[in-house]
């Protein structure tokens, strides 16, 4: 027993002792693995988050439970909630982490706009969007991009707030102009990439279609929001365009001190043109022009220009910060960091023009 514990010994010493981690790896780690529970909270909880967003409430309308249960019988799915949101914009779009826990949310906007027949087709097509989308990550990307969105009207009300100017003042409108060139890109990245493609939005009315037979009036009500939507300006937050069954955003740019500067609610398309998919309802044509193609190339990439030059812009505080806190400027530390700074940020852009591109066809 003496020499086994001698040899023991004598072989723990021989072993090298297990080093410990780094405080950067440790800090990493925690970091990672809060981000991933948050997300994983988020994902969870991003319906109610949106429910709540638009101030949804369930609503007892008999008819519309009716409707709704007797199309989800036909669909194959279970029925969702229905919600009503008191917003004079007509629009619906459906919200929930999947086809069990799924919720229609109506504007009464809608309600009082529609036909009951338009109605139904609008139920069905948002009970056939619940069935073939990943409704989950279509809801959680909402939120998501919607939040990154959101911190342009912090910055632009904290501008007033704060003393910057009035809300028609270039002070402000330049600051929240400034921080959505630096957050719009990358939340209609998140949307562009969690969402299908704009053509198989014909897909789903067709589809959609098939459980009430009658495509006129879908392609009616589609009219009727559309021409409403157009007639009339609602503030929605971008990264929520994607949900609706017709786009709300108007492409208008921004004028500043007799400046346009561009719009960023292109980005954010998900679907064709109504008009298009009425068409292909009613079995018509519905292909863009090669003038419409062109024109939505130069509209895409000026915005994304304009982002470009705002984060050359966090570049230069970037640098300025660390010179103040080194209290030195050394001229190759500055030239380092812009070079790193400058390849990732092209890599960025190439990849999300790469995205728009594709999505935008």
């Amino acid at each position: 027993m003496r020499e086994l514990l001698a040899g023991w010994g004598m072989f723990g010493q021989g072993l090298p002792l297990p080093l410990p981690l780094p405080p950067v790896l440790i800090i990493v780690a925690i970091g990672a693995l809060a981000l991933f529970l948050l997300i994983l909270l988020m994902y969870l909880i991003a319906d109610r988050l949106l429910l709540h967003w638009y101030h949804a409430r369930k609503t007892s309308n008999a008819q519309l439970h009716e409707m709704v249960h007797r199309l989800a019988s036909k669909t194959g799915i279970p029925a969702p909630g229905v919600f009503i949101v008191d917003s004079a914009m007509p629009n619906a779009f459906v919200a929930g982490r999947s086809k069990r826990h799924a919720s229609v949310v109506l504007t009464t906007g809608l309600i009082d706009l529609l036909e009951d027949e338009e109605m139904e087709a609008v139920l069905a097509y948002e009970l056939t969007h619940i069935k073939n989308s990943s409704i989950g990550i279509v809801t959680f990307s909402g939120v998501l991009a919607g939040m990154l969105v959101a911190l342009v009207n912090f910055a632009f009300w904290g501008a007033i707030l704060t003393g910057f100017g009035q809300e028609d003042d270039p002070a402000p409108q330049l600051l929240k102009f400034f921080v959505t060139a630096l957050v719009a890109p990358i939340a209609a990245t998140i949307i562009q990439l969690t969402t299908h493609h704009r053509h198989r939005e014909y897909q789903t009315d067709e589809q959609s279609v098939l459980l009430h037979g009658k495509p006129d009036k879908l392609a009616c009500a589609l009219r009727k929001i559309e021409e409403h939507l157009k007639s009339h300006h609602f503030e929605v937050n971008p990264a929520h365009a994607h949900l609706f069954i017709v786009n709300p955003l108007h492409d208008s740019d921004l004028t500043v001190l007799d400046f346009r500067l561009p719009c960023y609610h292109f980005l954010f398309r998900t679907q064709p043109a109504t008009e298009e998919r009425v068409k292909h309802l009613l079995k018509g044509a519905g292909v863009a022009g090669a003038r419409e193609e062109g024109q939505k190339k130069w509209r895409l990439l000026r915005p994304l220009s304009f982002s470009f030059i705002a984060y050359l812009l966090i570049l230069f505080l970037i640098i300025a910060f660390d010179t103040f806190n080194r209290k030195d400027f050394v001229f190759e530390r500055a030239a380092a960091i812009s070079a790193v700074y400058i390849v990732m940020l092209s890599l960025t852009f190439i990849i999300m023009l790469v995205v728009f591109r594709v999505r935008l066809k």
